[in-house]
């Protein structure tokens, strides 16, 4: 597990036991009511994806954990991600669907792993047992797939990576198309007949012809 993904997971076991208040209502619905979708009242909305949200919000993950409220959505946008599997793995969103249909269109919840022992998933799961943020330690009959949210910020830093690499071959190509130390680009250089004169001593350069003095001459 990545030290971006530990920090994350230590967010969300910070808010372990967090509950339900009067109403259904939660912090994590009103936030997402007001920072991510904006058409609906999400402050009673169930809330297992909108805590992992939130946590994600909070560290600045969004573009590799996602912003969801709904969890077929959430699944399929780690399909489209190609960081989709059926392999359990710390750090893994884990969804499930509690009629066992195995279908991405069916999944009921979502949670996240942090650790696997043999066919035992060890999560911490919100919006679980009556409405709370808990531990939960599951057999994976009920799995649907994992979304890997490494997978997807692998990919993009490899992308920034690329980009930066093509930045700076972009500067070093333009770089080298620049004058170098003491070329004097643009000065203007003297014509042929001006090259020559400058070679001629100014002893034997023709002064030009006086003007004749104007005036009467003196009277004799």
């Amino acid at each position: 597990m990545t030290p971006e993904m530990q920090k994350y997971i230590e967010l969300l076991e910070s808010q372990l036991g967090y509950a339900e208040k009067a109403g259904a209502y939660t912090k994590f619905g009103a936030w997402y009511g007001k920072n991510v979708e904006f058409d609906a009242d999400y402050s009673s909305a169930p809330w297992c994806d909108m805590y992992l949200s939130w946590a994600a919000h909070k560290l600045g993950y969004e573009d590799w954990i996602g912003q969801f409220a709904w969890t077929v959505s959430h699944a399929e946008w780690f399909k489209e991600q190609g960081a989709w599997g059926h392999k359990p793995k710390p750090g893994a969103f884990v969804f499930y669907d509690w009629s066992g249909s195995n279908s991405i269109d069916k999944i009921d919840h979502v949670g996240i792993v942090t650790r696997v022992e043999g066919d035992t998933i060890f999560t911490i799961e919100g919006n679980i047992d009556g409405g709370v943020a808990k531990r939960k330690e599951r057999d994976t009959s009920k799995v649907v797939g994992y979304g890997y949210p490494e997978r997807i910020k692998s990919r993009l830093d490899e992308e920034a990576a690329r980009q930066q690499r093509e930045a700076q071959k972009k500067a070093n190509d333009q770089a080298a198309l620049q004058p170098g130390p003491g070329t004097d680009v643009g000065a203007l250089q003297p014509s042929g007949t001006e090259l020559l004169t400058s070679l001629i001593p100014r002893s034997e350069i023709e002064e030009p012809a006086q003007a004749p003095e104007t005036g009467s001459s003196p009277a004799k």
